[in-house]
């Protein structure tokens, strides 16, 4: 047989069996099994799980494709096979396109701004010589005004005489949201994993139980 029982050790719950097996050379190993299964049945029916466990032991940082119609030992097996090789991983971001969008214009009524001088004057009460006098002070500031611009109109009445002026807004259009271009589809892919070798890792015996 591949897997010869060397000893077993009874616990609470589950034995613990301390065995050899011929696989990629001579090992000791130990395993936990249910604790009413008969040691070495249940390590002839499971020879492939204790075999593939064995392989990820001594390549712990393997990442090993599922074969289709493949077991998982085969899987291993294949995959130690072929150099024993994580494959490159790569990650696809995808930016969708866009379609064109025209800008949003608006209308709204001229304004100009300009700057003008005016006189401001404030008044405070000092003290000069133990009397309180009230004095004002004038001085020119300069301030921004905004004006909303008109268009100005000659207004008749219904028998044609001009009777004074109309004054209408001067609008102007905007732009409320401005245009988009259009944009292609875009994708880029990154590699997040190169390819490595997993190295094999020197096989520990487990010392059999006393």
């Amino acid at each position: 047989m591949a897997i010869t029982i060397n000893s077993t050790r009874e616990n609470e719950r589950d034995q613990t069996v301390y065995f050899s097996i011929d696989y990629d050379g001579a090992k000791s190993w130990h395993g936990d099994i249910p604790k009413d299964a008969d040691p070495q049945e249940w390590f002839d029916e499971n020879d492939d799980l204790i075999k593939t466990q064995i392989l990820r032991k001594q390549y712990p940082s393997a990442d090993v494709p599922q074969l289709e119609d493949k077991t998982a030992l085969e899987s291993f097996e294949a995959w130690i096979a072929g150099g024993a090789k994580n494959a490159e991983l790569t990650e696809t971001t995808v930016t969708p396109a866009q379609p064109a969008v025209d800008a949003v214009m608006g209308e709204r009524q001229v304004v100009v701004e300009s700057e003008v001088e005016e006189e401001v004057s404030t008044t405070e009460i000092v003290e000069v010589d133990g009397k309180f006098v009230e004095k004002t002070t004038t001085e020119t500031v300069t301030k921004t005004v905004s004006t909303p611009q008109v268009t100005k109109h000659k207004l008749y009445n219904d028998a044609g005489e001009e009777i004074g002026e109309h004054e209408v807004p001067t609008m102007e259009s905007y732009e409320v949201t401005p245009a988009v271009e259009a944009v292609e589809e875009q994708s880029e892919t990154v590699v997040t994993r190169a390819e490595s070798v997993v190295e094999k890792v020197a096989w520990k015996d487990t010392a059999p139980a006393k």
